[in-house]
Order: structure tokens, then C-alpha cells, then sequence
């Protein structure tokens, strides 16, 4: 449909879907700000308080994120000691790890390091007609910097448009330092139930790591590297209902993690392109960043999708 007729039909593109920027106001959420974005097909929620990441996502009013019993947590909560990172960690589509370290606690860098809890600046929402597109549109920066140390900026670029079951996320990082700087990042996107359920299986992947099961009790957390080859890839989960995928470009993302954890209550699964599957001690051992001169910028970018599966 386009532009005009849909507008015969309704006094206001937001009783189909759109942009609501609001702020949170209870709890450990208090004063994070949140753009919720509806294409009328897909809906979730970007906290540019925290990093510009993605909370919660729903496909035809379906969850498919998983969400922790954290819950969204204030940046201010932010503790890097040994795994306290994880008291903040409310799981949601993507959260951003990075930008020094990926992986366990190293030197003055905690578990998946710190822009996830960075607030981001220069936030700009875009919401109107293109043509016969109604184009959405959420940017910000998000700026990794110590004083004698590193000055990392993450450009981050998230896009659709009304009726659209896809939505693309595009990073810029710059070095905007003096000296050569090593970064490291890694998309962790997680999915669950009701995507993530029993029968559920993990597409494009080795089989003997594809399948999903019920919750265990006791089960520990799997981490499990995988190898995959040519310039694009597309990895999801299906469930024979809907399915959740993400493509992504490998010359800049050359890495595939899959995080597993098939327990009670943390019942998930993240799929995570990354710049290396090397973290914590073993990133700096191997030295395994990607180094930036000053003012060089690294480009990533990533493509959600969602349908239904029958």
C-alpha cells in the first residue's frame, strides 16, 4: 500500500506502528531512556542509555529476545569487578561487548567490557515519508574514553521502515586518538522462548550442535565456536512457526560464537558475530584486536529478520 492510500485509511501513521521515545521510571530502570520502534510487524526496544543496544523484540506480538531477571538496569549500576557485569546483563536482542576486551575480567577491563553501560550521545530519530516509504531511522554515538588512554567512538546506524519484517544495524567505529588503538567487539544477540523452545533448531550450522531442548535442571552454559565460510552469512532459529535470522559480513565480523544455555529460568540462545574467538587473558596473549591508526574508522553491519515458518 502505498503512501496515499494508506493515509485514506488512517488520521495517523502511529495507529499502525512508528517511534515512542519514553523514559523508564520504576526500579533499577529508572531514568534510562528507550526508543520503542513498530513497523507494525516487528516491535523492540533501543536503550540509548545503554550503549544504543536492543532490549526487548517481538515478531507479530511474539517475543523473541531474551530478556533476564535483571531486567534493565541504570548505567550507573555498572561494576567491572571478576563477572559483575552480569548483574546488569538483562540479556535483550543485542548487547554490545567490547570495545578493549571481549570475554573474561583482564587487567582493568571487566567480563565483555564497559560500552554496553555507556550512554550514548547525538541520539537522532528519523521517522517520515520517503517516497512511498515510511522510513525509521535511531543513530547515536556511543564513546569508549579514559583520560591517558583510549578514545573509541561506536557510530551506530539502526534502520527500517513501516511493514518491514527486517531491520538493519550498522556500526562505524573511529579511533579518535593520536596513537594506534586495539579494539575488539562482539554482537551478542540472544534469543528466547517462545523462539527458543523445545524441537527449535539453530539453521546453517554443524547438526550435531543444532538442536534445542527443554530446560535442564542443572545444565551449564555452552560456549562453542563455529567455522563458517564466504562473504555474507545467515544464521537463525526456527521452530517450525516463526523463525529469527541474522545476516552478517564476515570481513569485518570474520568470527561465529554460539552461547547456549538450555537451563531453568536462563533459557537461551545468543548467536555472536565477532572480530575474534579469542577473549579476556587470551585477547591480549594472542593479540587478537583489531588495531585502528588515528582517525581510521571499522565498519560492521548486521540484518535481523523475522517470518513465519509454516
Amino acid at each position: 500500500m502505498n503512501k496515499t492510500e494508506l493515509l485514506k485509511r488512517v488520521g495517523s501513521v502511529e495507529q499502525i506502528g512508528g517511534v515512542r521515545d519514553f523514559i523508564f521510571n520504576d526500579g533499577k530502570a529508572k531514568g534510562v531512556r528507550a526508543i520503542e520502534v513498530n513497523t507494525g510487524v516487528i516491535r523492540f526496544t533501543i536503550l540509548p542509555d545503554r550503549g544504543m543496544d536492543i532490549a526487548q523484540a517481538f515478531y507479530k506480538e511474539k517475543a523473541v529476545a531474551w530478556f533476564s531477571k535483571t531486567g534493565i538496569t541504570d548505567s550507573r549500576f555498572y561494576d567491572k569487578d571478576e563477572k559483575s557485569w552480569l548483574r546488569g546483563f538483562y540479556g535483550g536482542l543485542v548487547t554490545t561487548c567490547g570495545l578493549k576486551n571481549i570475554g573474561g575480567p583482564v587487567g582493568d577491563y571487566g567480563l565483555h567490557d564497559r560500552i554496553a553501560h555507556t550512554p550514548a550521545e547525538k541520539v537522532s530519530v528519523f521517522a517520515d515519508w520517503v517516497g512511498d516509504d515510511y522510513v525509521i531511522e535511531i543513530s547515536g554515538h556511543v564513546r569508549q574514553s579514559i583520560v591517558f588512554g583510549e578514545n573509541l567512538v561506536m557510530k551506530r546506524t539502526i534502520k527500517t521502515k513501516l511493514f518491514s519484517d527486517t531491520f538493519t544495524l550498522e556500526d562505524t567505529f573511529v579511533n579518535e586518538g593520536f596513537g594506534d588503538e586495539d579494539f575488539a567487539v562482539a554482537y551478542h544477540c540472544n534469543f528466547g522462548y517462545p523462539l527458543v523452545t523445545d524441537g527449535a533448531k539453530i539453521t546453517n550450522v554443524p547438526a550435531e550442535i543444532a538442536d534445542i531442548t527443554a530446560p535442564v535442571h542443572g545444565i551449564e552454559e555452552e560456549c562453542i565456536g563455529v567455522d563458517l565460510d564466504g562473504d555474507v552469512q545467515t544464521v537463525g532459529i526456527t521452530n517450525g512457526e516463526m523463525g529469527a535470522y541474522i545476516t552478517y559480513k564476515r570481513d569485518t565480523m570474520p568470527d561465529f560464537l554460539i552461547w547456549k544455555m538450555m537451563g531453568e529460568s536462563e533459557y537461551v540462545v545468543g548467536l555472536e558475530p565477532r572480530t575474534t574467538n579469542y577473549g579476556g587473558e587470551s585477547l591480549i596473549d594472542n593479540n587478537a584486536f583489531v588495531t585502528l591508526k588515528p582517525f581510521e574508522e571499522y565498519k560492521s553491519y548486521l540484518e535481523f529478520s523475522f517470518k513465519d515458518e509454516k
